[in-house]
């Protein structure tokens, strides 16, 4: 940088102050000085030798594209002894890096949970020109900046001898001061391993370092214990979960253990193989003087005691099973006695094949309320859907009729008929319509196409819905009741079947032969 002030002793601000004298420099001196820093670095006798790569030099889009190494620039038909006896020693130590761990601590201020935090970090020290990195690895919510802790670089000694660290100041179980910090090493790889052996110092054995309050609290993570009994009554009260064994279910699926049985009324008892899972029906008659209540209880897994342990801690042993339910002996159910009067058919072979006991047959059936219909049936108005209306005659709360969805997804096929109007009325006798009919639902849409100055409005003539055809006994249209050239009434309207679309030619061509 060029300064104002003039090259004279005592006028230039940067000189040293007690600099003695102002002589010039030898230029002998001068290469000396300035070849100081390009001294050669020390070779070391290292283990192996690291392979060549060569990057690959295809396609643009590679990440090493256009990249070089040394290797790349190696002289060829020469034998490796004259290799290495020219190489410089940052090509000879390229690539060869010691590699330690360690760990220094750093005081937590203003934390309740720890007073100091052990900091792991990694040492990378590089031959090549006696650089060193460290990187600590990072974790999660620690609260800290990690990753890279000291870029690259040479590091002098903390001794004030202004000397770089050298690889014999890294001692496993010792310290080193980088910076004013003191890492103690606990370990290195293997290849640094040996390389200190080939140098005469081998390195100490690693050891486990000391952990934080941070990492026993904080980074041990619980492991917490499947409890699939618990599991399993979490998801069987909210209405789900699976059968102990999927064999039980898909073996013993819809087979139901018929029971009749007795407390204070009759009632009926139903086992489900599928699942062991029992309930008790009662048994309701017309004008029982009893208010019809059907479920004296739901359908759960019954236990053989009155009191459980907590949830999940009952077991599948302590449930009712088949064996249990006995003719003649009272069955315990929450402290209720149910005496076990007999059982139908099905039931009966089941004991008999499985447990070679004879289950008596009896009891009394559910009774069967007659359907008595006296529900008169109006017309239909004409007004709606006939289907949609008869809702509201079998139900309080009507519901939707139901489509045909399949037919409905493969009948997307609209029929077009050219029709007129059978009349004698001179204003209603030259009026055309289409009327398409619509396969998917049955319906039946009329329309009128556009007159100029006729004097009646175009546009939809019937809506688009199912019409009853008065000539087939007011049964719905079909395609079979729309021929060309006959007469259709629809909706108390004559229309004159005239001509049809190319493709209503077809399909009629195709179905009815």
């Amino acid at each position: 940088m060029a300064s104002a002030f003039p090259k004279l002793p005592g006028f230039v601000p940067t000189q040293d102050i007690d600099k003695p004298n102002f002589r010039k420099v030898s230029s002998t001196k001068q290469e000396q000085n300035r070849d100081i820093n390009h001294l050669p670095n020390k070779e070391y006798a290292v283990p192996r030798k690291q392979p060549i790569q060569i990057p690959l030099q295809t396609g643009m889009f590679n990440p090493d594209y256009m990249s070089t190494t040394h290797a790349m620039h190696l002289p060829k038909n020469v034998t490796n002894d004259s290799e290495e006896l020219y190489q410089p020693s940052w090509v000879k130590m390229d690539r060869h890096v010691l590699r330690f761990s360690g760990y220094f601590k750093e005081a937590v201020v203003e934390s309740a949970l720890e007073n100091y935090r052990i900091r792991k970090i990694t040492i990378c020290y590089y031959l090549e020109d006696h650089s060193l990195s460290i990187t600590e690895p990072k974790q999660e919510n620690s609260g800290v900046p990690q990753g890279a802790f000291l870029k690259r670089q040479k590091v002098l000694r903390a001794d004030d001898s202004k000397t770089f660290i050298l690889p014999q100041d890294f001692r496993i179980n010792q310290d080193i001061i980088i910076y004013g910090k003191t890492i103690r090493l606990y370990d290195c790889d293997q290849y640094t391993r040996e390389f200190y052996e080939l140098q005469g110092i081998p390195q100490e054995s690693s050891f486990v370092p000391q952990s934080d309050s941070f990492e026993t609290k904080t980074m041990t993570k619980f492991i917490p214990q499947k409890d699939t009994v618990m599991k399993d009554y979490l998801e069987h009260k909210l209405g789900g979960g699976r059968v102990t064994s999927q064999k039980q279910f898909l073996e013993n699926d819809r087979k139901v253990l018929k029971f009749y049985v007795f407390s204070d009324i009759e009632y009926i008892l139903h086992y489900y193989l599928a699942d062991d899972t029992i309930e008790i029906k009662e048994i309701n008659s017309a004008n029982s003087g009893r208010v019809p209540f059907p479920m004296m209880l739901r359908r759960q897994k019954l236990p053989r005691k009155f009191s459980l342990n907590q949830p999940g801690q009952t077991y599948a042993e302590d449930f009712i099973r088949p064996q249990d339910i006995q003719f003649g002996q009272p069955l315990i159910i929450y402290n209720r006695k149910f005496q076990i009067n007999g059982c139908d058919q099905f039931t009966r072979s089941y004991y008999f094949e499985k447990f070679n006991v004879d289950f008596p047959l009896g009891g009394q059936e559910e009774y069967v309320q007659q359907e008595r219909s006296n529900i008169i049936i109006p017309p239909h108005n004409g007004i709606g859907d006939e289907q949609d209306s008869l809702g509201y005659i079998y139900r309080l709360q009507p519901i939707p009729p139901k489509k045909d969805f399949f037919k409905w997804v493969d009948n997307q096929v609209n029929l077009r008929f050219l029709a007129m109007f059978n009349t004698t009325k001179p204003e209603d006798k030259d009026r055309v319509f289409v009327i398409t009919f619509f396969l998917n639902d049955d319906s039946l849409l009329v329309y009128e196409p556009t007159v100029r100055n006729s004097g009646i409005p175009d546009g939809k003539f019937l809506e688009k819905r199912k019409y009853k055809n008065i000539n087939n006994n007011n049964e719905f249209f079909t395609p079979n009741d729309l021929i060309v050239g006959n007469e259709v009434i629809i909706n108390g309207w004559r229309f004159q079947l005239l001509d049809c679309d190319e493709f209503t030619k077809k399909w009629y061509a195709q179905n009815f032969k």
